[in-house]
């Protein structure tokens, strides 16, 4: 797999009859190789290991119904009371981000009202800070650490 923008981790790859699957330390399974897993498991480890997210507040591909229809944020970052904190869309390393995975975002954030967006391909990550009232979006550096953040 490619090298990303994010530091390295420890990873356990099992080739089996489907392929080649990825431990995922969040979901305590190995989960199918493809190259946004791969940003995905990448972003995972960032946040618990660099950013100091506990991993009991992290949830994957949780699922949020929005115009009739069911929809899979990749990661979903909880607040330590409950609430969406952080929502995160992967994308494949060679996938550019644009206007159009922005508003995938936006789309699933209308029905969680996260404070913290999040579009990564593991090679560029964009982080934006949401206010709901008055409405409005600040662009961020960096994603700011757990303790900083909350």
């Amino acid at each position: 797999m490619q090298l990303l923008n994010l530091p390295a981790f420890d990873y356990n790859i099992q080739h089996t009859a489907d392929g080649y699957c990825i431990f995922d330390i969040v979901r305590q399974k190995y989960v199918r190789l493809t190259p946004e897993e791969w940003t995905r498991q990448h972003f995972i480890h960032y946040l618990i290991n660099q950013l100091s997210y506990p991993k009991s507040l992290i949830r994957l591909e949780k699922g949020v119904r929005y115009n009739h229809s069911q929809h899979r944020p990749d990661i979903v970052v909880y607040s330590r009371t409950g609430k969406p904190w952080m929502l995160v869309e992967c994308k494949a390393p060679h996938i550019s981000l644009d206007i159009n995975s922005f508003e995938q975002l936006a789309r699933y954030n209308v029905h969680l009202q996260a404070q913290l967006l999040v579009i990564t391909n593991g090679m560029q990550h964009c982080c934006w800070r949401i206010s709901y009232a008055p409405f409005g979006h600040e662009t961020l550096a960096t994603i700011p650490c757990f303790a900083s953040a909350h």
